[in-house]
This record gives C-alpha cells, sequence and structure tokens, in this order.
C-alpha cells in the first residue's frame, strides 16, 4: 500500500488550483512557494479567455473535476495527460450527461430544475465554500447543452496542458519526485498517524479498511486534500507536509518542554554539555539519593538529550547529545514562530 503519482490526476488538480490561485490561503497551512510563483508567473503568460476558462470550471462547480479524477481512477490505461486528453475526446456529451444526472440525484428519470439541483447541494453540503445558486445555475445551464459545454471543455483541457501545464511538469519533475518520495516514506512508517494529521480521522475510522482506498499523490493540488468515498480514493497535495510537520514539531515541543520542566533536569543540561558525568557525582551534586536521580536521568535518556558511555571503573557516564538538542529547538522553532 502507497500513494501513487498519476499525472493525469496531477494534471486535473492543477487545472483547479490555477482557478483557484486568487482565493485566500488558511496562514496556518499557506502551501509550497513553488506553487504560489508558478500561479504568478503563467497568469501573465496566457489568454484572458483561457483564464476565464478555467476559472468556469474551478469556480462554478468542483463537480466536473471529481468526475474526471473518478474516471481516471476507473481507468488503470489513464496515467498521463495525453492518456487523459485522448479519453476526454472519446466521451459523448450523452454519456457525460448521464453520468452527471446520476451523481446528482443518483437516478435517471428525474425532472431537472436549478431548485432541485440547488437543493442537493444544499442538503448534502457538497460545496460550502460556493455560491450554491450560482452552482446550481451552471450545473442545469450544462446539463441543458452539455454539447456545448463537452467541446469548450476540451478545449480548455487541451489549452491549459499546451500553454502551461507541458512545461510547469519539466520544471518541477524533481521536486514532484522528491515530494512523493518523502510522503510515502511517512505513510509507511505509520498510515494511520499520517491519514490522522492530514484531518482523515474520522473517516479513516469509519472506513476501517486502509487498503480499500487508493491514495493518489498531486503536486500541483498544493496543500489541499480531496476524497470521493464511494469511489475510494484520496488525493494528497504536496504541500500537506507542513501539516505533518507541523504536528510533528508539536510533539517534539511538547516533549521537550515536558523535559525541561523540572529545573533538575534543566541543569543536568548545562552540566552535562560542559563534560561528561557519572551519576554518583550527579547525585552529590544535586544532594539526591541515586533513585531520584536515576527518575530524571531516564527522561532525559528517553528523550534522546542524554547518551550513555561506559566509562572507566565500569562507570556510565551521561553527555549532553548536542545534536538532538539543536533538533528539538528546530522543533520548538517550527511549533512556537512558525519557521
Amino acid at each position: 500500500m502507497k500513494i501513487i503519482y498519476n499525472e493525469a490526476i496531477d494534471f486535473i488538480c492543477a487545472l483547479t488550483r490555477f482557478g483557484f490561485r486568487n482565493l485566500k490561503r488558511d496562514p496556518d497551512y499557506p502551501g509550497q512557494k513553488e506553487i504560489e510563483q508558478w500561479c504568478l508567473d503563467y497568469e501573465k503568460k496566457v489568454s484572458p479567455f483561457l483564464l476565464n476558462d478555467i476559472a468556469l470550471l474551478s469556480e462554478k462547480t468542483i463537480m466536473i473535476t471529481f468526475y474526471m479524477v473518478i474516471k481516471v481512477n476507473e481507468n488503470p490505461q489513464i496515467k498521463t495527460v495525453e492518456d487523459f486528453l485522448s479519453f476526454i475526446n472519446s466521451i459523448s456529451a450523452k454519456t457525460l450527461r448521464d453520468d452527471l444526472i446520476f451523481d446528482i440525484f443518483r437516478k435517471t428519470d428525474v425532472e431537472l430544475s436549478v431548485d432541485s439541483i440547488y437543493n442537493i447541494i444544499v442538503d448534502e453540503g457538497l460545496h460550502p465554500e460556493h455560491n450554491h445558486m450560482d452552482e446550481a445555475e451552471f450545473i442545469y445551464g450544462i446539463l441543458q447543452d452539455t454539447e456545448n459545454f463537452l467541446s469548450r471543455l476540451k478545449i480548455t483541457y487541451s489549452q491549459f496542458y499546451n500553454q502551461i501545464f507541458k512545461e510547469s511538469k519539466k520544471t518541477y519533475e524533481d521536486l514532484i519526485e522528491k515530494k512523493l518520495e518523502w510522503h510515502n516514506q511517512k505513510f509507511a512508517e505509520d498510515t494511520k498517524t499520517y491519514l490522522n494529521t492530514l484531518g482523515l480521522k474520522s473517516i479513516i475510522g469509519a472506513l476501517k479498511d486502509l487498503e480499500s482506498i487508493t491514495y493518489y499523490f498531486s503536486f500541483f493540488a498544493d496543500n489541499d486534500i480531496s476524497a470521493s468515498w464511494d469511489s475510494r480514493l484520496i488525493i494528497i497535495g504536496a504541500g500537506t507536509d507542513l501539516r505533518i510537520i507541523q504536528q510533528s514539531a508539536k510533539s517534539k515541543s511538547n516533549l521537550f518542554f515536558s523535559c525541561l520542566g523540572d529545573s533538575k533536569r534543566l541543569e543536568i543540561i548545562r552540566l552535562t554539555a560542559q563534560r561528561s558525568w557519572y551519576s554518583t557525582e550527579l547525585a552529590n551534586h544535586f544532594n539526591l539519593k541515586p533513585a531520584t536521580l536515576s527518575y530524571h536521568i531516564n527522561k532525559l535518556v528517553e528523550a534522546d538529550l542524554l547518551t550513555i558511555n561506559l566509562g572507566e571503573n565500569k562507570r556510565f557516564y551521561y553527555s549532553l547529545n548536542k545534536a538532538s538538542l539543536e533538533e528539538y529547538l528546530k522543533f520548538v522553532s517550527q511549533d512556537l514562530l512558525g519557521v
């Protein structure tokens, strides 16, 4: 079980992220600076007509995006953007319309109206960040004239690929590979913790069978996480690594402050930073019983702040693990300062 990179899905996510380029980002999770720069660079390069079409696909409804992602997930042969564009060109207007009607209403024999679509969007809380009535009107328009919409969709996808994505993918190829490797490492170390940290705790708990889910990685999804539970798929943006790092920082920071919550342990750190001390020597310094000192020493050893070496006369000497202390201080900076 691992996180998969599929270029077609990354392409679909890239179009959506570019469409939302002016959306205010969460200050706690600002995303990747590379994506911010990517948006700024290409906004100046492409025509206002293409920008408008991308905005329509992104801002009015996310349903089309999810429809396309699900189709890629259902067709293992779709791996590249070229595969995806070929697939799009093979879809008929009737197929798209029938699929969308079923996705919205869960049945095909329905009387379409803006109000009926609006009620479903509101009742199911599909896209809470959108204007529901605008979205309902847009979807209704698609269903009334699917052929023209599909034609426009094909042109938009093709232009976005040729004018923006193709060059971008080459620019970020190495970074995509490194980010994917990092996420898969964290995913393999502790899958549940990884998913819980990304905010998927309640849903993962309900599903239980984590192996029934397909996990996709998208560099251009930035810090977003998307999921379709009917299709058993999750898309994890590359920028979500910041959430995991920050969560790790909080855990490490809490452990560090817990160790320093006693003045004696803080003093032990100061002393062992200068030279190695053996246990009796430390006990005498603090005028403590060996058992009491052992409690404090064990706290610091468990936190990897002290190293133990066997010295002369078979004494155990304790030294400060300076590398570990420096690592803790980095986590504290991340946790408290967002550095």
